[in-house]
C-alpha cells in the first residue's frame, strides 16, 4: 500500500518543473507520506490541489511570471463583483421586467421567472450573503456549477421543447460561467466590510446599467463589457505605477469574460442564435489564450534579456 501510495505522489510531481523534481522531489513526497494515515491508496483531494498549485507555481517562477499566479486573487474578486453585477442585472431585466417582444405577454412562466436563466441568477445572488457567513467559496463553486448546467441545458438539451420556459441568451450565460470559473479565485474570506463594498457597488452599478438599458435600449451584457474594460485598464496603470508585479496580469486572466461580453461586432446576423454564441465564444477563448501565452513569453525573454545586459 505505502509504495503505491508513494508511487502516485510521485506522478503528480510531473507538474513541477524537471529542476525542481530532481532537487526536491523525493522530499516533498515523503513529506506528504509521513502526513498520510495508515491504510491510504489514494493522495487526498487538498494535497492533490497543492501539488498542482505547487507545480504551476514553481513553472511560472521559472519563467519569471510570477506575477500572473499573484494576480489570482485579485482577478477573482474583479470576477465575482462582475458576476454579480451581471446576474442582478440579469434577474431584473430578463425576469422582472422581460421585454414583451421577446417574451410576450403571455409568456409561459415557472411562478414569476420566464426563463431557465433565473436559475442561474438567484444561485449567485446567494454568494453574498455566503461569503458573510464564511462559506463563500462554496457559494461561488455552486453558483459557477448551476451556470454550467443552464448552459449546457441551453446549448445541448431542447430545453426550451420539453417545457414551458423561455431559453435565456447563450451571449449571457457563457460569460457568467467564464466569469464564475475565474472568481473561484476570490479570497477564502472577506471581512465584512469589504463584503459591504461590494455589495452596495454591485446594487449601485445594478441599478445604474438596468436605467441606461431602459432608457437607451442598450444591451447590458454589452456595457457591462465596456465597463469591464475600462475597470481593468484603470487597474493595469495603478498596478503599474505602484511597480506592483501583477500589473497587468489581471487584464490579461479577464481579456476572455470581457471579449465575451463585449459588443459582438459583425454578428448581427448571427445574434441570439446558438451558432452564434459558439462562434464568438471559441474566437474568444482563443485570443484570450493566444494573449496569455505572448505574456509569459513576453515576460519571459525580457527578463532574459535584462539578464544578459547585467553580465555584459
Amino acid at each position: 500500500m505505502t509504495s503505491v501510495l508513494r508511487h502516485r505522489y510521485t506522478r503528480l510531481l510531473r507538474w513541477y518543473p524537471a529542476a525542481e523534481r530532481c532537487d526536491q522531489g523525493v522530499e516533498i513526497v515523503d513529506t506528504y507520506m509521513e502526513l498520510s494515515p495508515a491504510g491510504q491508496r489514494w493522495p487526498r483531494p487538498g494535497d492533490v490541489a497543492d501539488l498542482v498549485a505547487g507545480g504551476l507555481r514553481q513553472r511560472l517562477r521559472a519563467r519569471n511570471a510570477l506575477g500572473l499566479a499573484d494576480a489570482l486573487p485579485l482577478t477573482g474578486t474583479i470576477a465575482l463583483v462582475v458576476a454579480m453585477m451581471m446576474a442582478t442585472v440579469g434577474l431584473i431585466l430578463t425576469e422582472a421586467f422581460p421585454d414583451p417582444e421577446k417574451y410576450g405577454a403571455a409568456a409561459p412562466m415557472l411562478g414569476p421567472f420566464h426563463t431557465f436563466g433565473a436559475l442561474a441568477w438567484l444561485a449567485w445572488m446567494l454568494v453574498l450573503p455566503a461569503g458573510v457567513a464564511g462559506v463563500g467559496r462554496w457559494a461561488v463553486a455552486i453558483a459557477t456549477a448551476v451556470t454550467i448546467g443552464v448552459t449546457v441545458a441551453v446549448a445541448v438539451v431542447p430545453a426550451a421543447e420539453l417545457t414551458s420556459l423561455q431559453e435565456p441568451s447563450l451571449f449571457v450565460l457563457v460569460p457568467q460561467l467564464a466569469l464564475g470559473v475565474l472568481a473561484l479565485a476570490v479570497p477564502g474570506r472577506h471581512g465584512l466590510r469589504r463584503t459591504a463594498v461590494i455589495t452596495a457597488f454591485v446594487v449601485a452599478t445594478a441599478a445604474t446599467m438596468v436605467l441606461a438599458g431602459v432608457r437607451y435600449n442598450l444591451r447590458y451584457d454589452a456595457l457591462l463589457g465596456v465597463m469591464l474594460f475600462l475597470a481593468l485598464i484603470v487597474t493595469g496603470v495603478v498596478l503599474t505605477a505602484r511597480r506592483d508585479r501583477r500589473a497587468w496580469w489581471p487584464a490579461i486572466w479577464l481579456l476572455g469574460p470581457a471579449l465575451l461580453l463585449g459588443p459582438k461586432i459583425g454578428m448581427a446576423a448571427m445574434h441570439d442564435s446558438r451558432r452564434g454564441a459558439l462562434a464568438w465564444s471559441a474566437m474568444s477563448l482563443l485570443v484570450a489564450v493566444a494573449a496569455l501565452l505572448v505574456a509569459v513569453r513576453w515576460q519571459t525573454q525580457r527578463v532574459q534579456r535584462r539578464a544578459a545586459q547585467i553580465e555584459q
